[in-house]
């Protein structure tokens, strides 16, 4: 009998791991993923997250071990009921902003800041003035 892709794959990432001497554990953390979802995905059990979630899953396992190919990724898409329409990468949306940066305009507030820091130094002077003339007069 044939075995599926998933099938396949999910032996073919196992037997890497072990002739790489790879603890589940370390797997993990290499591909940021939970040990148990690769004890999953290694099982044949690929009904613990979304079917997207569990290819995406697949692809960063298959990719960091070095097994598979595009054609058996796009083999187990398949027997996960993802249609390739998932992943295509929309075009970018047209963003319409009123924003005074995007349309050329000086962004509000920019010489703010430099007005704060000349009137703090005009105040310093004043107080310096009147201290000095304090004093002298005494």
């Amino acid at each position: 009998m044939d075995r599926s892709s998933l099938e396949r794959l999910a032996g073919a990432l196992r037997q890497a791991r072990v002739q790489r001497s790879l603890s589940v554990d370390e797997v993990a953390r290499l591909i940021k993923i939970r040990s148990a979802h690769i004890e999953k995905i290694e099982e044949g059990d690929f009904t613990f997250l979304p079917p997207l979630y569990v290819h995406s899953y697949l692809k960063k396992y298959a990719a960091e071990l070095g097994v598979g190919d595009d054609a058996l990724l796009d083999s187990c898409r398949k027997e996960l009921g993802i249609a390739a329409s998932n992943f295509s990468i929309p075009p970018p949306a047209q963003v319409v902003s009123d924003s005074p940066r995007e349309s050329g305009a000086a962004p509000k507030g920019k010489g703010r800041g430099k007005l704060i820091v000349v009137a703090a130094a005009v105040v310093m002077l004043l107080i310096l003035l009147m201290v000095l003339l304090f004093f002298g007069r005494f």
